[in-house]
């Protein structure tokens, strides 16, 4: 496709109108619950709203700031409107007779005026079209946070009219008490005897009774329903027995694993005497914190200096000065195109980049964006930069990326705020999750080259110093604002040529240590959109026109940015994503058809970002391209995939967490300090 037909896609649609959500973020960077929806939450950037969504039926977490399990969040949105409606039916029997769902809630009568409650006309099964059942009662019931108002809906109510004396009211009342008292005495009985939300799906810590013959199936009522219906992508029972395809079930805790013994309330191991009989009463000190698994201890290196002079590290940062600063070892920023080549004889590079855990929920998005129709021009697959973080990671998958040639980068192991850390924590967080991706996907430490602040939060000195360092090779996580024409990657030997978007940046020099800058998109308008970077390009259609169909409004957004490297100075294209993404279908077709569109192109090559940096250090002509060897696809030096995993079941935060990796289980749970590596260098310090 040439440019100029490209280009002439986006005259057509300049004029339209932007699309804008309500919602205002407090801050300029952060992200915030959704008022309503549990698993929504907003991204903040530069004080601009982006919605995002949690994938497979998690839920957003305020306390950790990403997706966690239902059970795990106080999120009680949903939970309330159907409580809500539920109410609104025990208290109105005022039936819709156009409704035909004994379901449809009705409103209340909250006059004001009169200082009493008007309460309704008895239920009566015999009226028409109300139609509630003893099941449906009970559970209505059951829901109710004021049973005594409930129940009088149930006797009584139907004789307010009539006279009475004050012997009989008395005695009325009496009586109304002690139906009271029956009815809260049955629901609190019927709440117990029920199995409760998740009950069925993570396992009872309490037996429960034999179902008695003709008993309705676990799961058959619609409020459980509704209540599922609310999580895309969970099965529609809980049991997961009855779940046709389970994929995920590997992580659900099981509350009956024997591992509950081994530890105490309060996430402390037992030793065996307490384990046994809970006799001895000594205090624990935490289990094993060395770890279990050896790595082979490479130490990682960067590319090595074929000019010794340069900037001490540490020292304050200097403007660049191009006649020191020379290729391969060091590269001031700025938009030039490298090696004097011109830009028809410069390749396009597309660096396409997957943040956070990889694991079933995204496992056939991946399987069906890298599918083995999708080459490069010179034949190899086309292939990505996962900056992976650890918590609820499937080692087997990584392992299997890294088979097939991806590049797996560090993205932290607790995904946590990072711009106030000490170098230290960093070092732990960075390096440390470099040695789990070594020990459970088998990766080699030198392999493990890059790293990605999370939430682009990047820690200025402290965080740069620990990538010089622990001898990391890169970093993509400074957002810049000049795109026109876009900026190369640059090394940190010399100031950085750019504001600081969202600091701290770091003012000292770190020689040898590259930045890929992820570089601001326009929106339809060609306008620079601050919410804009390729890293948080979350919900095209929050700034885009809706003239458009929704596919066609992803695709020309994606293709209005690349043509903007394409006809420049083809500096390097970045595509960074959260999985979350693309659970939006038009999001992904939209992809899928801009991904088609551009690996049909003789000059465009889709490449990691360090097989970028070793285009940067060796700029190659497209004359030549075919045969650089960095853009082969051998890996006979990488493990093979891991196609039938082992599940580790250990300890975390007060419960079992299940890790999947065809290296050796470790003996706790890898985390910052404590990495289940037993030769770590990292948890020492």
């Amino acid at each position: 496709m040439s440019p100029s037909l490209i280009a002439s896609f986006f005259a057509l649609f300049l004029g339209c109108g932007a699309a804008k959500t309500d919602f205002r973020c407090p801050e300029e960077f952060g992200y915030y619950a959704h008022p309503t929806e549990c698993s929504n939450y907003y991204v903040c950037v530069f004080g601009g709203p982006l919605l995002e969504s949690c994938t497979g039926g998690l839920v957003y977490s305020h306390d950790l700031q990403t997706c966690d399990w239902p059970r795990n969040v106080a999120c009680n949105s949903n939970r309330n409107s159907v409580l809500d409606e539920s109410i609104g039916i025990a208290l109105d029997s005022q039936k819709d007779e156009k409704s035909k769902s004994n379901r449809t809630p009705r409103k209340q009568n909250n006059n004001k005026q009169e200082q009493v409650f008007n309460l309704p006309k008895p239920i009566s099964r015999e009226t028409e079209g109300v139609g509630v059942d003893d099941e449906e009662e009970e559970e209505l019931l059951s829901l109710s946070p004021q049973p005594s108002i409930v129940s009088t809906v149930t006797h009584g109510a139907n004789n307010r009219n009539t006279l009475k004396t004050s012997q009989d009211m008395e005695e009325e009342e009496e009586k109304e008490e002690k139906e009271i008292e029956r009815r809260i005495e049955t629901i609190q009985e019927e709440i117990l005897r029920q199995t409760n939300f998740g009950d069925v799906l993570f396992g009872s810590r309490t037996p429960a009774k034999e179902p008695l013959p003709g008993d309705p199936p676990v799961n058959s009522s619609s409020l459980e329903k509704s209540l599922l219906a609310g999580y895309p992508g969970v099965p529609t029972v809980l049991d997961d027995s009855q779940d046709t395809d389970p994929i995920d079930s590997f992580y659900y805790v099981n509350w009956e694993d024997p591992i509950y013994d081994q530890f105490d309330d309060y996430g402390e191991r037992l030793d065996k005497g307490e384990e046994a009989a809970g006799e001895d009463g000594e205090e624990d000190k935490g289990g094993p914190q060395a770890g279990s698994v050896w790595i082979d201890h490479e130490i990682p290196q960067r590319p090595s200096k074929t000019h010794p002079q340069g900037p001490e590290p540490e020292s304050s940062a200097l403007p660049c000065n191009e006649q020191r600063c020379t290729l391969p070892d060091c590269r001031c920023g700025g938009s030039d195109i490298p090696g004097n080549l011109s830009v028809r004889d410069t390749p396009q590079l597309v660096i396409l980049t997957f943040d956070d855990s990889v694991n079933d929920l995204n496992k056939q998005l991946y399987q069906d964006i890298f599918h083995t129709s999708r080459k490069n021009p010179n034949g190899c697959p086309i292939s990505a930069t996962f900056y992976v973080s650890h918590e609820w990671t499937d080692y087997g998958l990584v392992q299997s990326l890294y088979s097939d040639g991806h590049e797996i980068a560090s993205h932290s192991i607790s995904h946590s705020f990072g711009e106030q850390f000490s170098r230290t924590k960093w070092l732990k967080e960075m390096a440390g999750q470099r040695e789990i991706l070594s020990g459970f996907a088998g990766i080699k430490l030198e392999d493990v080259r890059g790293i990605r602040a999370p939430f682009l939060a990047i820690g200025g000195n402290n965080m740069f110093s620990m990538l010089y360092d622990a001898n990391f090779t890169y970093d993509s996580s400074m957002p810049i604002y000049e795109n026109r024409p876009p900026s190369y990657p640059y090394t940190l030997d010399y100031k950085i040529s750019h504001d600081c978007m969202i600091p701290p940046c770091p003012n000292k020099a770190y020689p040898g240590v590259w930045e890929i800058p992820l570089v601001m998109w326009n929106d339809l308008k060609d306008n620079p959109d601050t919410t804009l970077t390729p890293q948080v390009f979350v919900e095209p259609p929050v700034t885009m026109s809706n003239c458009l169909p929704k596919v066609l409004r992803v695709y020309y957004m994606i293709m209005k940015n690349f043509q903007r490297h394409y006809s420049t100075n083809r500096s390097p294209f970045g595509l960074s994503y959260h999985p979350a993404w693309f659970t939006t279908p038009h999001h992904k077709e939209g992809f899928d058809l801009f991904l088609d569109t551009i690996i049909s192109m003789e000059d465009v090559w889709v490449v990691t970002a360090w097989q970028a940096i070793q285009w940067m250090r060796d700029p190659t002509p497209i004359q030549n391209i075919d045969t650089f060897k960095p853009f082969q696809c051998v890996y006979k030096e990488r493990p093979p995939r891991c196609e039938k995993p082992k599940v580790c079941n250990l300890w975390h935060k007060s419960g079992v967490r299940y890790m999947r990796t065809c290296q050796e289980c470790p003996d706790i749970y890898p985390w910052t300090g404590r990495t289940g590596i037993a030769n770590s260098r990292v948890d020492p310090l």
